[in-house]
């Protein structure tokens, strides 16, 4: 008996393993990679599948452009591949046969200059294994929104919920100081070598994607301080393109007849050897002439006049071997820059500026790994000249005289990189491994020859008097080096953790910064709509080398009046200096914690909390010492904060009809506000407040869509926010209460366009009327602040209403 149960087990237990498998016989793995049309494989793309029972399977490819399927039913199935700034590839058929499967998928990069096919791009798509912050323009959005100059893509910018411009017209991401964010250029460093700020131009309508990151930032960047902006340019591939836009001059008839605002720009791309090679070409003229109502007839002009190319070059050794390359150049130059309400034609500066930048990627594919090793070089120049040198004179409403400062800049920077990254592993889920190491080299130097400044009281009675001594040649460099690894772990379809640490090296700092990272996704739910995310992590913020420079520049002497021009005290001589030693490495620590959720009629609502807080930065701190003499020792005791929580909604009507709403209540603030420099110190002890560009409140939207009037696009971008803050001094510049303690007005402008598409030599184009502040609202950007002036307080300037036109080319009929 015990032999037949026994027997009987045996027999049970082979009939189960045989049904497992002849179960296993009819499941299928699937393997593939996503590319672009120049075979780049494209990281987080989304891969849909569908069986012909209605089951659908979701995956993402790595930064490898690779994806996975495993156990899905054998049979027949469609494919659906989308992500942010390429066409949709859909309803694509093919079959899976028991076992493992191998597919491939292209995806075409949304171009507007390609004869007319009725495509989709989409946008509101939720990326289940992205955990970064981020927000993103299109360059399909960038054509279409309306803004006051469309060849200025900073404008442009602004239309991102973290960026705004402050009344100087400097650029700030997610309330971060200018250079204290990390500009890329196709994955290079781009900020300026000599300050860190984005003083690169290339042709607007070359650009592909702009992305801000605000947290949630991977350890593959190296200097990302408080936040990124990338971005990414054209590539040629095997299909010939052309493109311009403004290629027409238009004539300016104020202060007579002169030659307006032209901003022609042209693009040319294509294969050099099909299937092998490409470039890309994109050609940029800017002539800005602008005019001061405020000042008088004759002597109320500024021109700019400037010019940027940038080439690109990808050469496909072999399919698992690519080779890139670009250059960059800018030259510019401007006559009677700084001319306001205030400040007349004489206080003015003419200037030169050009940009060098040259970049060098090899892409290598080795069995299961991505190599990535990347060189670039890039320079920076700018002469800057008064127009004369007579005293400059600041008066209780504005200056006179001629500007103090004759000044030529010039920065340097070499880089290199080597990132290395696998397709997934599979170990309790599937992990990513990537790691790299970098290194950068930066010089700063300066060549300047300054003046006398005079300030004057209201009856123009002599109140202080400076003047500056000593060389003016400061010349520094640092080396920065670094390393990191990173694991992106999917535990299930639900969670996806990814960690990482970087360890910096910087030689003016002489010290090694740890700066761990993680982050994570929470899906809760199984259709894959809604995605929580979290992260943490401490950055390393690049150094501002014309900071350290100060203290190798010359010294200032101010010697303060009575209004019978007696001298009341003896003269006070200012320097700066550095510290013997001790300084810490500046740094940011950032929390984040977001929610987006799609809806089924096609709404994405996206709610982003970020918390920052700089530590360790740098600023000059007066040490106060008995007169004649302050010195101003460089310090890490400043600390940025930055709060914000941003509420976004993006709907698509249609294909032609979209838009987008983001609302963001902010706090930037700094327990040192105070930036003391040559011709512009306070004899104040730093304070905290605001900063300049402290917005608490700020609500955007803009949209486009079709119109029943003769076939035409209407588009606008309308942006409300409170006023930026400012200081209050008195007769001698010197500060009066807080620093940043006014506002000006809150800002609100409305812009509106309408563009007619129409057939003209076989070709498409667009011709489109743009009315900018269509309200009239008046949003100052100067203001009196001099509290003593009779006429403190009063606001002037900024953008009134105005009608600007743009014709572009738009492709063949």
């Amino acid at each position: 008996m015990r032999y037949v149960l026994g027997l009987g087990a045996i027999v049970m237990w082979l009939i189960l393993a045989a049904s497992r498998e002849l179960c296993a016989t009819d499941l299928a793995n699937c393997t593939g990679v996503v590319f672009d049309e120049n075979d780049v494989p494209v990281p987080g793309a989304q891969v849909r599948f569908e069986h012909s029972n209605q089951s659908a399977y979701r995956a993402e490819t790595d930064s490898a452009g690779r994806f996975d399927f495993r156990n899905l039913p054998a049979g027949t199935y469609t494919a659906e591949v989308r992500k942010q700034g390429f066409f949709l590839l859909s309803n694509m058929a093919f079959a899976l046969h028991p076992g493992a499967n191998e597919i491939t998928f292209r995806l075409n990069h949304a171009e507007e200059l390609h004869e007319q096919v009725q495509v989709v791009s989409t946008t509101n798509q939720i990326d289940t294994q992205d955990t970064a912050q981020r927000s993103t323009l299109t360059g399909q959005e960038i054509r279409k929104i309306p803004v006051p100059s469309t060849h200025d893509l900073e404008q442009s910018l602004v239309a991102l919920p973290d960026v705004v411009r402050d009344h100087l017209d400097n650029l700030h991401v997610a309330g971060a100081r200018s250079a204290d964010t990390q500009y890329l250029l196709d994955g290079f460093e781009i900020g300026d070598p000599a300050n860190g700020t984005l003083t690169a131009h290339f042709n607007v309508d070359a650009t592909r994607i702009a992305e801000v990151r605000a947290g949630r930032i991977s350890a593959a960047y190296p200097h990302s301080g408080a936040s990124i902006l990338s971005l990414e340019t054209l590539s040629g591939d095997d299909r010939w393109r052309f493109g311009t836009t403004d290629p027409l001059p238009g004539i300016n008839l104020q202060e007579g007849a002169h030659l307006g605002n032209w901003y022609p720009r042209f693009i040319i791309s294509g294969p050099i050897k099909r299937g092998r090679f490409w470039f890309s070409d994109s050609i940029g003229l800017q002539h800005t002439f602008s005019v001061v109502k405020e000042q008088p007839s004759g002597a109320n002009t500024s021109e700019v006049w400037a010019g940027d190319n940038l080439l690109r070059l990808q050469y496909n050794i072999t399919p698992t071997h690519l080779l890139h390359g670009s250059f960059l150049y800018n030259r510019g130059h401007g006559t009677d820059l700084g001319l306001d309400a205030l400040d007349p034609q004489s206080t003015t500066l003419n200037a030169k500026r050009h940009r060098e930048f040259v970049s060098l990627k090899d892409q290598i594919w080795l069995p299961g790994t991505l190599i990535e090793v990347g060189l670039a070089a890039d320079s920076s120049a700018i002469d800057s000249k008064p127009q004369g040198t007579a005293p400059y004179v600041q008066l209780v409403n504005g200056s006179s005289g001629n500007f103090f400062e004759s000044l030529n800049q010039h920065g340097r920077r070499l880089q290199a990189l080597i990132n290395a990254s696998t397709t997934s592993r599979h170990w309790h889920g599937t992990h990513q491994l990537a790691g790299g190491a970098n290194v950068s080299g930066l010089t700063y130097s300066l060549t300047a020859q300054r003046g006398e400044i005079q300030t004057l009281n209201a009856d123009l009675d002599l109140v202080r008097q400076t003047t500056f001594s000593g060389p003016a040649m400061p010349s520094v460099s640092n080396t920065q080096a670094g390393v990191y690894a990173q694991d992106t772990w999917s535990m299930s379809k639900r969670l996806v953790v990814e960690a990482g640490l970087r360890i910096d090296w910087d030689r003016f700092t002489q010290s090694f910064m740890a700066g761990p990272r993680v982050s994570g996704n929470f899906l809760p739910f199984t259709d894959g709509d809604a995605k929580f995310s979290f992260g943490w992590g401490i950055y390393n913020a690049p150094l501002n080398l014309p900071m350290i420079a100060q203290s190798f520049d010359q010294s200032q002497t101010d010697i303060f009046f009575n209004t019978s021009t007696v001298s009341l005290l003896s003269p006070t001589v200012s320097h700066f200096a550095l510290p013997a030693g001790g300084l810490r490495q500046p740094r940011f620590t950032i929390s984040s914690a977001g929610w987006q959720q799609k809806f089924k009629w096609n709404t994405l609502i996206g709610i982003e909390l970020l918390a920052r807080t700089g530590d360790h930065q740098f600023a000059y701190i007066d040490q106060q010492p008995s007169p004649p003499g302050r010195v101003f020792l460089l310090k890490d005791n400043r600390q940025d904060r930055y709060r914000s929580a941003t509420l976004s909604v993006l709907h698509p009507f249609s294909e032609a009809t979209q838009v987008y709403a983001a609302y963001t209540r902010s706090y930037a603030h700094s327990n040192e506000v105070l930036n003391p420099e040559l011709g512009a110190i306070f004899f104040a002890p730093e304070a905290a407040g605001p900063l300049a560009w402290d917005a608490p409140n700020r609500f955007l939207t803009w949209g486009w869509t079709p119109t029943h009037i003769w076939g035409m696009q209407f588009s606008y971008f309308f942006e409300y926010r409170t006023g930026y803050p400012y200081s209050v001094v008195d007769l001698e510049q010197q500060l009066v209460g807080h620093p940043n303690a006014r506002r000006f007005p809150a800002y609100a402008s409305l812009n509106v366009g309408l563009e007619k598409k129409f057939g003209f030599w076989g070709y498409l184009w667009a011709v489109r009327l743009a009315v900018i502040n269509l309200l009239g609202r008046e949003n100052p950007d100067v203001v009196v602040n001099n509290i003593a002036a009779p006429n403190f307080g009063t606001f002037s300037g900024g953008q009134g209403r105005a009608l600007t036109a743009r014709v572009r080319f738009a492709g063949r009929k």
